[in-house]
């Protein structure tokens, strides 16, 4: 139930983390949005105060023109009144003669400033009229060197009334200039207040996603470690019950290992004891009726009795090979090394084998010895059965408190990751390596033979033989 549990937080805890992640997405492409629209009307702010400027400049320069135009006039009409004043001295009309070459050009430029259609066209038409009517009167001054009419005292000549009507003019154009250039300002200040108003409301936005954004983050976070807590937690549990298991697995395979042992011993004690009495018995009876009979029977009942006799030797021969096979007789009695150099010296005629072990044996306790001899035993068997070796090489050594047993060939050799190997013998003998704490090596490669290795701590010396029963082997 705790796993069942456990299981369920960690799928809630899943499913409340998927909308908050779905969140993130839709605050970083809302924030986006939002930061694209805020550039925008950034830009649309910039525009608008260099149009406020522009406006500005073009206005201050419509104003420049016509007080130059004023000037112009007014300088024309002071040089030919001191021309006319000191008896036409000719250097007085050099005001004169530069505004007559500059006033049609700048009347040419502040004619783009009232273009057809604009509310002061009119009013700039009508100042041109009264320049040029202005310009004719000064010109005339000039060619005749005497003044147009005699103006009676009290009264004002044409050229005063033109020049009045030229400064009317004048300032009428420049109020529709200011009027026009009040409302572009007023136009840009409102059109600037609302982009700032609106800069101000995308910006908080942005702040506020920014804010959102974080504590959905922070929420993940926390989410995603107590998942991280949950999963540790569960994969406590779950490597604690797989060691358990892995022992009880191991255990088991020791103890079927061990009963497989002890079956072998008592199956061998059997056969010693009761099949081994019952056939020397009948051997022996055998024997007795043959000389019994003597020479009172055919030659054929004779040879009968012969090959019974025979087939019950061999029946003991074979009865002592299975009991050498269940339990080697040599390992109890002599020891691992004589019990390894007689497991292979029945081998002398199949293969080159090459001993490499100690001139006296190595005490180590029966069970761990027993254990050496089965790996040897089981790697014989397979090199026999798979290998197709000529060589073979069996070693064991005891050094610095680790007892080291080897078994290599130079047969086809074979892949140790291969998913097609059967490794119920390598598991087997690995195991058995396992028991004792040791380490199990296979290394081989197809084409170039095949070495196992196995190594553990050298056990506690065996008791002294006098504790040990041997049982007898007919």
């Amino acid at each position: 139930m705790p796993m069942d549990s456990d299981k369920f937080s960690i799928r809630q805890q899943l499913n409340r983390l998927v909308p908050h992640r779905l969140w993130s997405y839709v605050l970083i492409v809302t924030g986006c949005v939002l930061v694209s629209t805020l550039l925008v009307f950034g830009r649309l702010h910039s525009d608008f105060a260099s149009e406020a400027m522009r406006s500005t400049q073009v206005f201050k320069t419509q104003i420049d023109r016509l007080n130059s135009l004023l000037v112009l006039v007014l300088d024309a009409e002071t040089s030919v009144r001191g021309y006319l004043l000191t008896d036409r001295n000719p250097a007085y009309l050099e005001p004169y003669e530069a505004s007559e070459r500059s006033i049609p050009a700048l009347l040419g430029a502040i004619n783009g400033d009232f273009p057809e259609g604009s509310a002061d066209r009119s009013e700039f038409e009508l100042l041109t009229g009264l320049i040029d009517a202005k310009r004719q009167v000064l010109a005339k001054v000039v060619r005749e060197g005497r003044p147009t009419a005699v103006v009676p005292p009290g009264q004002s000549g044409m050229g005063k009334v033109y020049m009045d009507q030229i400064r009317v003019s004048i300032a009428r154009l420049r109020e529709g200039l200011e009027a026009r250039n009040q409302h572009l300002v007023a136009e840009s200040a409102r059109r600037l207040a609302d982009t700032q108003r609106t800069i101000t409301i995308l910006a908080l936005g942005a702040l506020g996603l920014i804010i959102a954004l974080f504590a959905v983050q922070q929420r993940q976070a926390i989410l995603r470690a107590r998942i991280a807590e949950l999963l540790a937690n569960e994969n406590d549990v779950l490597e604690s019950t797989v060691v358990q298991r892995t022992q009880e697995l191991s255990d088991l395979a020791s103890y079927l290992t061990d009963a497989r042992e002890a079956e072998k011993a008592r199956l061998a004690r059997e056969m010693h004891d009761e099949l081994g009495a019952l056939l020397t018995a009948a051997k022996m009876d055998t024997s007795w009726l043959l000389r019994s009979l003597g020479k009172d029977i055919s030659p054929d009942i004779q040879g009968r009795f012969r090959r019974l006799i025979d087939t019950i030797g061999s029946g003991i021969t074979l009865k002592r090979r299975i009991i050498d096979d269940l339990r080697p007789p040599l390992l109890q009695g002599l020891g691992l090394v004589e019990a390894l150099r007689a497991m292979t010296s029945d081998l002398s005629g199949e293969y080159t084998i090459t001993l490499k072990l100690p001139e006296t044996d190595i005490n180590c306790p029966e069970q761990q010895a027993l254990a050496l001899f089965r790996i040897a035993q089981e790697a014989v068997t397979n090199i026999r059965k798979y290998a197709g070796a000529r060589q073979l090489e069996l070693g064991l050594a005891a050094q610095d408190g680790e007892i080291h047993l080897w078994i290599a060939d130079d047969g086809c050799g074979f892949d140790p990751a291969s998913p097609k190997l059967n490794r119920h013998g390598l598991a087997g003998m690995k195991h058995r390596v396992q028991m004792f704490g040791g380490q199990f090596a296979v290394r081989s490669t197809p084409g170039s033979g095949t070495r196992i290795d196995a190594r553990m701590p050298l056990g506690d010396a065996p008791p002294p033989p006098e504790s040990i029963h041997h049982e007898p082997v007919a």
